[in-house]
């Protein structure tokens, strides 16, 4: 059941679409990054750089979605949520992806970064089903968007591209059906620890993209 509307979630901006078509990052490079080369004397930015870019961008539109969903509350927004009873297997690091200090690998931690990300696609689209009014609809949309076009830069960069991790669809299926099940109550605390995770994870890959 569709349970979040404008009365509950205000919405903090205005033209979303315009914005989805033409916000940066996207998929593409910036003409930007084309010409400099050619046409000035502007060092070329590195591949980490653009995806750094692309990756501080999705963080901030995952935070202003919590935003949304806290209703500007800086209480709420601030607040490290838990919600043990779910048993959600939300993707997170850990030292064996190679993605710390401590015997940090590049490539490793680009496998273990897409992985999470493509994990994160199902919990995106759960959130996005609980938008009922069309604006919210879009920012989360948006988000699930920017996350899948990272995806795909992330993808051109990993060494072994066969190591990555795709969920299974039975798996996703079964995760839907789960999440579905929850009360009122639960679904909205649920998508609060989905939005905190994937912000701390973001948080994990920017460091890691630095390293690099």
């Amino acid at each position: 059941m569709k349970f979040f509307s404008s009365a509950f979630l205000p919405v903090a901006f205005l033209g979303l679409l315009l914005e989805v078509a033409t916000a940066f990052p996207t998929s593409e490079l910036p003409r930007e990054d084309v010409e400099e080369g050619v046409t000035s004397n502007k060092p070329m930015r590195t591949t980490s750089e653009k995806t750094g870019e692309q990756i501080s961008y999705l963080i901030k539109e995952v935070f202003e979605l919590r935003k949304q969903l806290c209703k500007n509350d800086e209480t709420c927004i601030k607040s490290q949520v838990a919600v043990s009873e779910n048993n959600l297997n939300l993707p997170k690091m850990t030292e064996k992806d190679g993605c710390f200090q401590t015997g940090y690998n590049r490539d490793n931690c680009l496998v273990r970064i897409t992985s999470g990300l493509l994990e994160f696609q199902i919990y995106l689209k759960y959130i996005q089903n609980k938008f009922q009014d069309s604006k919210d609809n879009d920012r989360a949309q948006h988000v699930q968007y920017s996350s899948k076009a990272l995806i795909e830069i992330l993808k051109e960069e990993v060494k072994n591209p066969d190591k990555i991790i795709f969920p299974s669809p039975t798996a996703n299926a079964s995760l839907m059906e789960k999440l579905e099940s929850q009360n009122d109550w639960q679904k909205i605390m649920t998508i609060q620890l989905i939005l905190s995770s994937l912000e701390d994870f973001l948080q994990f890959t920017m460091r890691a993209v630095r390293k690099a």
